[in-house]
């Protein structure tokens, strides 16, 4: 039988994971420690950012940074109306309200004009997704955050590394985050980063993701100035990260290449193209995503040649806590059911993105 050429799956060298993972077990400390300070600092030095928390996931992430600039109940905040829910829960958990915005068909980050047009008194925040490493239209955000005084917070969950222009995703807006989880270019199994350059914010954080607690921690007779909450990182996945990041520049590269290969051996056409990514500019494509005429039927012809891809999520406005009319969401309803995403793991071989060209080429030729 075939090899089934996946996704996405972690790629973990054991010997480095498992030395650093010995120190912390014989030093009997895995809650959130030493460790986790160490890799913090490292993500500081890589992303050049002056303060990084860890916390459980990309989506706490967000609700920590939304509460660290002050959102309350019955706030507005704009979001894209193509992203994992995981966006807009985090909006929905801090109490406020997600107002969702239309795509840009090229790209699928948020469209500029249905932005513009969403915005009013009640608007508190605006959270650009860069979708699968891109994120083009940041600047273009951040000009009309800074008209209307509203900051923007980035969902750069898929995201870590990528660049535009020297400058790294997450790191524009006011506060950024982004997550840790298995399909990840980086992973600890579950975790997430909030990174900002603010040193009140960051005080903040810390407070937030710890219980509210205050100065010295005893876990016995603390302080705590606020309601905050158990978001805490382990020194156990601080290990993981730490023996991934000894290959970093090699695991972006090993995604520019996979999809540099598909755009170079992929025949595209009007109905089946690949989403663009400015890689010479610093995009990392962690996923390379599709648009097809007929998805469907593709995924299924792959899929039975062993071949594991990944349909897009839905937009917001089709699943149920967020239901809306469509006719509000012209590019949204236009791109829905034809979008997928290609295999691009960290494992992949030329061998498998030879096969997946090859049988995406033959089913482009027959039926479209």
């Amino acid at each position: 039988m075939n090899k089934s050429i996946k996704l996405a799956e972690p790629f973990i060298k054991k010997n480095d994971s498992l030395s650093i993972l010995k120190k912390v077990l014989k030093s009997n400390y895995i809650n959130e420690g030493k460790l986790t300070r160490d890799f913090e600092k490292k993500i500081s030095k890589l992303l050049k950012i002056k303060y990084v928390i860890t916390c459980t996931s990309g989506t706490t992430a967000i609700f920590l940074a939304l509460k660290s600039i002050g959102i309350k109940n019955n706030d507005e905040v704009l979001v894209p109306n193509l992203t994992f829910p995981g966006t807009v829960n985090a909006v929905s958990l801090a109490g406020a309200k997600p107002v969702l915005v239309d795509i840009d068909k090229k790209s699928l980050l948020m469209d500029l004009k249905d932005l513009k047009k969403k915005i009013n008194l009640k608007s508190k925040a605006i959270i650009p997704v860069h979708i699968s490493g891109r994120g083009s239209n940041i600047n273009e955000i951040l000009k009309i955050s800074k008209s209307k005084k509203i900051p923007v917070i980035e969902d750069a969950a898929e995201a870590f590394m990528s660049k535009l222009n020297g400058k790294n995703y997450g790191t524009f807006g006011i506060v950024g985050c982004f997550s840790f989880a298995p399909n990840k270019i980086l992973t600890t199994g579950q975790g997430g980063l909030v990174v900002t350059n603010s040193n009140s914010i960051f005080k903040k954080l810390l407070k937030l993701k710890d219980q509210g607690r205050v100065g010295k921690k005893t876990g016995g007779d603390d302080n705590y100035g606020l309601i905050g909450y158990n978001f805490k990182f382990t020194n156990l996945q601080s290990a993981l990260g730490i023996s991934q990041l000894k290959n970093i520049h090699w695991r972006i590269s090993k995604l520019k290449k996979n999809y540099n290969y598909y755009s170079q051996h992929i025949k595209t056409n009007k109905n089946f193209k690949l989403m663009d990514f400015q890689v010479k500019d610093g995009e990392v494509p962690l996923w390379t995503d599709v648009y097809c005429e007929k998805r469907n039927r593709l995924f299924a012809y792959l899929k039975k040649n062993n071949i594991i891809c990944r349909y897009f999520w839905q937009p917001i406005n089709k699943m149920s806590p967020y239901k809306k009319n469509s006719k509000n969401f012209k590019n949204s309803r236009e791109v829905s059911g034809k979008l997928m995403w290609l295999p691009s793991s960290l494992s992949l071989t030329e061998k498998d993105l030879k096969k997946v060209c090859n049988y995406t080429n033959k089913f482009i030729k027959k039926n479209l």
